[in-house]
């Protein structure tokens, strides 16, 4: 069965798209997202609305083979409890993963407008009430805060800052096609303020490097609406300065700000944590087995790159490697052959999955749900779908 009409499929993209609104409703486990996430693949399959091709077959390859490294690596695990909830929920990933890019092969790029717009609406509720939060006006939402930065439903504001990126840019984006004074146009610019917003008072160092790094790729790869991305550019820079001159004259912001700014005092034995990590690595090289850094190091490694490398060796951190750049290579052949309709949904995708591998220096992202959601996206049917 071909979906040729978007009324097929609708009630199906639609339960999609409220899926993607509760992504950022994190605070428990499992999240809504996950057990939404988990009937939308069972009734994928149930309807087969899902596909594929040879474009998946190295990808799940790699990832079959990473689970089996971390199998391996689990043989001399010190806390078993630990380790074996860490890898049920890689497990589950994997599994989100394979459903996901199979939908995306499906259903084509008639799945990319559900799945964004959902994010945005999540990434938009989370980031004004995290910022009513803030700013103190109901005291009841103290929960949307952690040490005085905003978090939103998740747990950890070096989490919520990064998924703010992706709808960040894809309000842009809309700002860009409909114009800065067409209502939609307007609504988008709001948005991407108000998240832009978010992000900087995450006081997220890793995701303020992220955002930076994924608008200009964003500028770099974006040929067309030139000029009106100028135009939203310079009606964002006067806007955010006043926004800016507010943050470093407020007392509670400026101190908050200039301390992120600096070294924290946790950094030197963070460096020192992952040099002890890497040391581990040549004792055993095939890794400590998966969620063990949290019971043999004194922190956790606060690197993607070193957590790999410390659970499952050279061998489990080069085999996700070689999933993740076939995952952003797909999303870069899509961009160079999509019409115009759809290219700055690859854009957006290129963007944010670069930014999460310069976020992942700082911060461990194999759990990152939205991650695994950026990478199920550029598998799609070249040929029938983007034409």
């Amino acid at each position: 069965m071909e979906i040729n009409s978007i009324r097929q499929a609708r009630p199906f993209l639609l339960f999609l798209c409220f899926t993607v609104m509760m992504s950022s409703v994190v605070l428990i486990e499992p999240a809504p997202y996950d057990l939404l996430l988990f009937m939308i693949i069972l009734i994928a399959l149930c309807f087969r609305y899902t596909a594929f091709q040879h474009l998946h077959f190295w990808p799940i390859i790699c990832l079959l083979l990473f689970l089996l490294v971390n199998i391996v690596a689990s043989y001399g695990m010190t806390d078993m409890t630990i380790g074996i909830k860490y890898f049920i929920i890689t497990c589950y990933l994997v599994v989100t993963w394979i459903g996901l890019s199979g939908m995306s092969y499906y259903i084509g790029p008639k799945i990319l407008p559900y799945i964004f717009n959902g994010y945005v609406v999540s990434a938009a509720v989370s980031s004004f009430l995290g910022i009513i939060a803030y700013m103190g006006w109901i005291q009841q939402m103290d929960f949307l805060l952690q040490f005085g930065r905003v978090q939103g439903f998740f747990k950890d504001p070096n989490v919520f800052g990064p998924f703010l990126i992706p709808p960040t840019l894809y309000s842009l984006w809309r700002t860009s096609e409909h114009g800065l004074f067409h209502k939609k146009g307007s609504l988008f610019f709001g948005i991407f303020i108000l998240l832009s917003l978010g992000i900087l008072l995450s006081f997220s160092r890793a995701a303020w490097g992220s955002f930076i790094l994924a608008l200009l790729l964003y500028f770099l790869f974006s040929k067309e609406h030139t000029v009106k991305q100028f135009k939203v550019t310079m009606m964002f820079i006067v806007i955010i300065i006043p926004l800016l001159y507010m943050a470093i004259t407020s007392p509670q912001i400026s101190t908050l700000l200039s301390d992120r700014l600096g070294l924290q005092a946790y950094d030197q034995s963070r460096f020192q944590n992952q040099a002890t990590a890497v040391d581990y690595v040549i004792t055993y090289p095939l890794g400590a087995g998966p969620g063990q850094s949290e019971a043999l190091l004194h922190l956790s490694t606060h690197s993607l790159y070193i957590r790999l490398l410390f659970e499952t060796g050279i061998i489990g951190l080069f085999l996700f490697l070689c999933f993740y750049f076939f995952c952003l290579g797909n999303a870069i052949r899509l961009f160079k052959v999509a019409t115009s309709t759809y290219q700055g949904y690859f854009i957006i995708i290129i963007a944010s999955l670069i930014g999460i591998l310069f976020n992942s220096i700082f911060i461990d992202t194999l759990h990152w749900r939205h991650t695994w959601l950026l990478c199920a996206l550029p598998f799609m049917n070249q040929q029938k779908q983007l034409k």
